[in-house]
C-alpha cells in the first residue's frame, strides 16, 4: 500500500515538473523572440537575410519565381491554423520581406498553405510585391506574425525581390472576421498597398487582424 502511495506520489511530482518545464521552455521562447527594442524604442533597421529554409523530410524543390495571375477563390482569409495536408510538388519563393521594428525576416513563398509553415505566404491573384494594386501576404500568429499587433502607423516594412527593395509605411490596422474578403481587394486612394494578414486574438483565431501599408520608395528613393 505505502510503495504504491510512493509511486503515486513520484508519478504526480514527475507530472508537474514535466508541466513546469514546458511553461518555461515556452516563456524563454517568448522572450527570445519577443521585439525587445521596439518595445523600448530602440527599432534597428539593419535586419539580416533569413536563414536558408529547411523543407520537412528533405521536402519538395523551392525555387524563385512570380506571383500567380489568379489563384482559388478561398471562403475565407488566410492566416489561421487550418492547412492543406499535402505538400505542393514545388515552394515558389518571390523574395523576402522584413519589418525591422518586429526583428522580422522572411522568405515570401506563393500560396497560403502549407507555406505558411515556412514564412510569410502571398495571396495568389493579388498584387505581386512592389507590383500596383493590393499585394496581400498573410502569415501564421504562433510564428512569423507572433506580434503584427504592434506594428503602429508610420512603421515601415521592406519587401525585396528580383534586386529591388520596396519600401512600405504602415497607415491602417484593424480586425475582421474571416469570411470578410473584401479586405483582398484593390484599396480605393491606395494604388500600390501592402496587406498583411494573421488571426487574432493570439491562439484563438476567430478574427482576422488586418495591417495595411502604403509604397513610399523604391531601392531608397521616395515617392
Amino acid at each position: 500500500m505505502r510503495k504504491r502511495i510512493q509511486m503515486k506520489k513520484a508519478l504526480a511530482y514527475l507530472l508537474i515538473g514535466s508541466g513546469l518545464a514546458l511553461l518555461i521552455c515556452s516563456l524563454a521562447f517568448d522572450a527570445v523572440q519577443y521585439p525587445w527594442k521596439a518595445k523600448f524604442g530602440m527599432e534597428d533597421y539593419a535586419v539580416q537575410d533569413p536563414a536558408p529554409i529547411a523543407l520537412e523530410n528533405g521536402g519538395s524543390l523551392i525555387v524563385d519565381g512570380k506571383a500567380a495571375a489568379q489563384g482559388e477563390h478561398a471562403d475565407h482569409l488566410p492566416g489561421g491554423r487550418e492547412a492543406s495536408s499535402a505538400s505542393p510538388a514545388v515552394y515558389v519563393r518571390l523574395g523576402v520581406l522584413k519589418i525591422p521594428k518586429l526583428n522580422i525576416s522572411s522568405y515570401v513563398l506563393e500560396g497560403t498553405e502549407r507555406q505558411l509553415s515556412y514564412g510569410a505566404g502571398h495571396v495568389p491573384g493579388s498584387a505581386g510585391l512592389g507590383e500596383k494594386g493590393n499585394c496581400v501576404i498573410a502569415g501564421h500568429r504562433n510564428t512569423i506574425f507572433r506580434y503584427l499587433n504592434m506594428l503602429s502607423k508610420g512603421d515601415r516594412l521592406m519587401a525585396e525581390t528580383d534586386g529591388t527593395v520596396y519600401t512600405y509605411e504602415v497607415y491602417q490596422s484593424f480586425s475582421v472576421l474571416p469570411d470578410e474578403l473584401w479586405v483582398l481587394q484593390t484599396v480605393r486612394e491606395e494604388p500600390y498597398t501592402l496587406t498583411m494578414i494573421t488571426c487574432t486574438p493570439y491562439l484563438i483565431s476567430s478574427h482576422r487582424l488586418i495591417v495595411r501599408a502604403r509604397l513610399v520608395a523604391v531601392n531608397g528613393k521616395g515617392l
